[in-house]
C-alpha cells in the first residue's frame, strides 16, 4: 500500500571522494547507524553501516553539490573526504536513502574544520495510520527540521492540498475526497517521501 521514493537535489557540480580510512575520531554526531566525525584539520569521516548504499553529498551554503556519491561497505567503515581545497565558510554534508535523511552542519576556518553537532537535522520515514474510516495521522520523526511540508495528490497527479508541517504528528480528514488512490508527499525542501492510501466511501 505504501510506496517511497527519494527526491533528490540536482547534480551541479561533482567533487572527488578522498577514500577509505579505519580511525575513529572523538567527536560527531550520527543518524541511523551513520556518523560524521572530523579526522583530520580539514577532512571529516563518514562512518557506515554493513548492508545498503548511503547517498553522501557535500553542498554549500548556495545550494551547490560540491560532492554526490553512494558510500557503502561489506562491514562497518568510515569513508574520509578531504577537504582542503574548499575557501572558509559553511558546509553542509548529508546522507540519507529511502528511509531517512540526514544533514550535518560543516564550518571551514583557517585551516580547522568544525563538525557542529548543534547543526544536525535528521528526518525519518514517516508512518501514515488510519485512525477512524478515510482519516490517517501522519508521524514525521525529526530533530532540528526547521520546516515540512505535506502535499496531497490525486491519481492525476494534481495536488488537492497542500501546507507546512508542524510538529512531528498531523492528521487529516479525507471524507470529503471522491473515491480513489491519494498519495501523500511529506518532508522537508531536501528530502520528500512518499506513500499511497486510498478513499473509499
Amino acid at each position: 500500500m505504501k510506496q517511497f521514493r527519494l527526491s533528490i537535489a540536482v547534480l551541479l557540480s561533482v567533487w572527488g571522494l578522498a577514500g577509505m580510512g579505519g580511525a575513529k575520531a572523538d567527536n560527531g554526531s550520527g543518524a541511523n547507524g551513520v556518523k560524521v566525525e572530523k579526522s583530520e584539520s580539514k577532512k571529516v569521516r563518514v562512518y557506515t553501516q554493513p548492508g545498503a548504499p548511503v547517498e553522501v553529498s557535500i553542498i554549500d551554503t548556495e545550494g551547490n553539490v560540491l560532492y554526490r556519491g553512494l558510500v557503502s561497505s561489506r562491514k562497518q567503515g568510515a569513508t574520509t573526504f578531504n577537504l582542503a581545497s574548499l575557501p572558509d565558510g559553511q558546509y553542509y554534508l548529508t546522507a540519507g536513502n529511502n528511509a531517512w535523511w540526514m544533514s550535518q552542519g560543516l564550518t571551514i576556518r583557517g585551516n580547522a574544520l568544525n563538525v557542529d553537532e548543534r547543526n544536525l537535522q535528521q528526518v525519518a520515514q514517516p508512518t501514515l495510520t488510519a485512525y477512524e474510516k478515510n482519516k490517517i495521522e501522519v508521524n514525521l520523526p525529526a530533530i532540528n527540521l526547521d520546516k515540512a511540508n505535506v502535499t496531497i495528490y490525486d491519481a492525476q497527479n494534481t495536488a488537492v492540498f497542500a501546507d507546512s508541517f508542524d510538529g512531528q504528528v498531523r492528521r487529516f480528514d479525507l471524507s470529503s475526497l471522491p473515491d480513489g488512490s491519494y498519495t501523500f508527499v511529506v518532508g522537508p525542501e531536501q528530502k520528500t517521501f512518499t506513500a499511497r492510501v486510498d478513499v473509499r466511501h
